[in-house]
């Protein structure tokens, strides 16, 4: 039995190619806004900020971390026990490294405000924060070869990023 029917047609790759490219294009420039605004704002993300908005700002990331972790997550588990079309398979991958993306501007984040409230909070956290990112960092190096590199592997990443917020939750 073909997957392909005239009630289920099957989506244009170039279209769907398109899209994704699309979707790039305005996370990057919706990236590129926010750091603008914050910079005619006043705020210079590299500068140690005061304790109470270091703190909000941490909680806010920690929580925004939190969700793209859990969707990742649950992105993974499988719907059905079948092989997976190529192109649904590459817009799942595209998904994630997009999550992924800003999971690692999250952690970067994390790890600024972290800065900003030590030694309130524990050196071993601060670099906990550090450690976290370079391994988002690293496995989104290694993510073109979906897999195959010898890099940190998805669950790995969710499981440091998610210790990494509970630990922080118990300390600020």
């Amino acid at each position: 039995m073909s997957s392909e029917s005239p009630s289920d047609p099957q989506p244009d790759p170039a279209a769907v190619l398109e899209s994704m490219t699309l979707l790039a294009t305005l996370s990057t420039a919706a990236t590129l806004r926010e750091s603008v605004a914050q910079r005619r704002a006043g705020r210079d993300p590299s500068a140690q900020a005061p304790p109470d908005q270091a703190a909000a700002r941490l909680q806010n990331a920690g929580q925004t971390l939190m969700e793209l972790l859990m969707q990742m997550a649950l992105s993974r588990v499988p719907l059905e026990q079948r092989d997976e079309e190529p192109l649904p398979h590459v817009v799942r991958h595209f998904d994630l490294l997009m999550k992924m993306r800003r999971a690692e501007r999250r952690t970067q984040a994390m790890h600024q405000h972290l800065l900003s409230l030590y030694p309130e909070v524990s050196e071993e956290l601060v670099e906990e924060a550090r450690r976290t990112h370079d391994e988002i960092e690293q496995f989104l190096a290694d993510a073109p070869a979906d897999d195959a590199g010898e890099g940190p592997h998805l669950s790995d990443v969710l499981e440091r990023g998610m210790s990494l917020i509970v630990w922080m939750r118990h300390e600020v």
